[in-house]
């Protein structure tokens, strides 16, 4: 007997109806009062009853909701539901869903970069000089507005800082520093920065050319820039390496990271012939 039972002859309450999809009343109530989803029948007192075939049609909603889907879109499609239309849904949700999961795994790449060279700039053996064959890497850069002809101010370089920032992708920076040109590097020990850049993740119109590079880090605060500089170019003269272009002054734990300047920590970076 309960099979040949049509399944429009058994009904549920909204009550029954969200705990079976753990979803709140409230929520059938808005579905109704949009046209989205309404009971099939009320009873004379008022009470809404939805139809057991209607919950293949709630799972449906809830389904592309769950995906991203907007109630609009929802709405349109289930108004006029065909196979086509439905599949031609799907398939601009599985585009857009394929683009979300793209962007999840650029940005993924972006932070294990970061906590990577945190990580290896917190361990490394400050003061002592590395070398390691770099690939090529895009940067973003920015000139540097000096006013004085024997060092940076902090007012310019966190106006060129700023105007880097507001014409890149904010998600796609790496690392962060300066560029120095190296004459004036040895001449100056660092006070005087030509630009601010950014390591970045996606293709730009400048790089870090591939080559052997040697670099240094440097734990403290900036005020003792010359000190590193000196640091630097003595190591590389002793091991009779030659540099070449300019030098790439990486702030790789800075206020970024912690308030705290003894911890703050600074890479200079040189390719070497």
């Amino acid at each position: 007997m309960m099979r040949n039972m049509k399944i429009d002859s058994i009904y549920y309450s909204p009550h029954q109806v969200a705990s079976f999809f753990s979803i709140s009343k409230d929520t059938l109530l808005y579905y109704d009062r949009i046209g989205l989803f309404s009971p099939v029948k009320r009873k004379k007192n008022g009470y809404r009853c939805y139809s057991a075939s209607q919950l293949n049609e709630l799972d449906t909603i809830l389904t592309l909701r769950d995906l991203g889907v907007s109630i609009a879109s929802i709405k349109e499609t289930i108004g006029s539901i065909s196979t086509p239309s439905f599949l031609s849904l799907l398939e601009d949700e599985e585009r857009s869903i394929r683009g979300r999961i793209d962007e999840c795994n650029a940005l993924l790449d972006v932070v294990s970069t970061i906590r990577q060279s945190i990580n290896a700039a917190a361990e490394a053996e400050k003061g002592r000089l590395y070398t390691a064959g770099f690939r090529e890497q895009s940067i973003i850069r920015f000139p540097i507005r000096n006013s004085g002809t024997d060092s940076t101010s902090d007012e310019a370089w966190q106006e060129a800082y700023r105007d880097m920032i507001a014409s890149a992708d904010c998600k796609a920076i790496m690392t962060m520093g300066s560029i120095v040109h190296l004459d004036e590097a040895r001449e100056h020990l660092g006070a005087i920065c030509r630009e601010v850049y950014a390591t970045y993740a996606h293709p730009s119109d400048s790089s870090i050319p591939a080559g052997r590079y040697a670099f240094m880090y440097f734990q403290g605060s900036l005020d003792h820039l010359a000190e590193f500089y000196r640091m630097f170019f003595e190591a590389l003269d002793s091991s009779h390496f030659v540099p070449i272009g300019d030098i790439y002054e990486e702030l790789t734990i800075s206020s970024i990271v912690t308030r705290d300047e003894k911890e703050h920590v600074t890479r200079l970076i040189v390719r070497i012939g």
